[in-house]
């Protein structure tokens, strides 16, 4: 799946695209969406295949809820021709969308002096970082912990420790196994070409898919090298260079350096937080000295809330508080100067709407004969 279905699928969980008109970076600090919970998405090509993208609607949570349920069912049937029980869990508990838990507007400037960009702050969880740093919410999971019952897990229990590592292959298929020696690129890379194996992403992505069979995929099948030099032309435009080097020059003024190239952003935080905390590239039981195949259910949970999930050290904690309030200075003045994620993607959407409005009439005579999948 490539690009511009993924952004569509992506967009539909988070609600982050909007459009808007006027001068753009004026707009969108001033007049404009003060949160990412403000935008409102439009899409010319999600108009013509009739998607309904008030993906913050009760009637977008309601069709999530449905296509988790479908997606279940097909679970269920992928896996009995696995050879395995299972038994569809019930989704909807988990199909809320939006940012109900956010203590501030996702995206905000106020969000931005707390959090940065959402790297250090967002690391590790509250427990671990302590009440002077910044961490994600951890609250709800143990607020709910003991809530959720799967329904297969007395199945689970009763297969021998190889039937569940069987058993779990088949419901999640196999992962890029690169070695621990693997570097960051070769990941990278590994994960860039992945194809989603197993019932899981059968029952989501699958020809049958919920996601597979809908209007998005089958116009993407038809038209997805049109759509990926979209994205690319997008991207390359002149207006986005433009802009990005009038907030990198408003940085300087600073004394602050900033690309506006968020994946190397990220890579540089991610590198700088390299040594703080468990090392999460080691395989946690091997560090530990246990075999989980011989341990129960209730030991692996155990070993996770008590052994592997701790607060860190006095060291850490200096280190990492040292880094967030590096981060949020510069996520500050990002903002400030009109290139925080919120800004930006006002910016894209405004430009991608006049994309898609182009690619929709140079290929009129084709876009007229095809058909969207029927739902139901």
């Amino acid at each position: 799946m490539k690009r511009w279905l993924t952004g569509v699928f992506a967009f539909s969980l988070v609600a982050t695209a909007c459009g808007t008109d006027g001068e753009t970076t004026e707009a969108a600090s001033e007049d404009g969406p003060q949160s990412f919970e403000d935008i409102e998405y439009t899409s010319p090509i999600m108009d013509f295949l009739g998607v309904d993208t008030d993906f913050q609607s009760d009637d977008a949570e309601a069709e999530f809820a449905a296509q988790a349920t479908e997606a279940e069912e097909v679970i269920a049937q992928c896996m009995r021709e696995e050879g395995f029980e299972y038994t569809p869990v019930d989704q909807t508990q988990f199909t809320s969308f939006g940012f109900d838990n956010e203590d501030l507007p996702w995206g905000s400037r106020a969000w931005t002096e707390k959090y940065g960009f959402g790297i250090t702050t967002q690391r590790f969880s509250q427990s671990e970082v302590g009440p002077d740093l910044i961490g994600y919410d951890d609250s709800a999971f143990e607020e709910e912990s003991g809530e959720f019952v799967d329904p297969n897990q007395d199945y689970l229990d009763s297969l021998s420790p190889n039937e569940q590592d069987a058993y779990y292959e088949a419901l999640y298929g196999d992962e890029p196994d690169l070695g621990p020696d693997a570097t960051e690129e070769e990941w990278n890379e590994a994960y860039e070409n992945y194809q989603p194996t197993g019932c899981q992403a059968k029952a989501w992505e699958g020809e049958d898919g919920v996601f597979g069979n809908s209007p998005e995929a089958k116009f993407y099948e038809e038209f997805g090298d049109e759509l990926d030099d979209l994205y690319e032309r997008l991207e390359a435009d002149p207006r986005v260079a433009e802009h990005l080097t009038k907030v990198s020059d408003c940085l300087a003024e600073d004394g602050l350096e900033y690309s506006g190239d968020m994946e190397d952003l990220y890579q540089e935080y991610e590198s700088k937080l390299s040594g703080i905390g468990p090392d999460y590239s080691q395989d946690p039981f091997e560090a530990a000295g246990l075999d989980p195949s011989t341990m129960s259910e209730e030991e692996i949970d155990e070993f996770f809330e008590t052994q592997y999930s701790v607060e860190l050290t006095e060291e850490d904690k200096i280190a990492l508080g040292e880094l967030q309030t590096e981060e949020i200075e510069l996520a500050v003045a990002v903002w400030d100067c009109d290139g925080s994620n919120l800004q930006m993607e006002v910016l894209f959407s405004e430009i991608r709407v006049e994309y898609e409005e182009e690619f929709l009439a140079n290929n009129a005579d084709r876009l007229s004969g095809f058909e969207a999948p029927a739902e139901g």
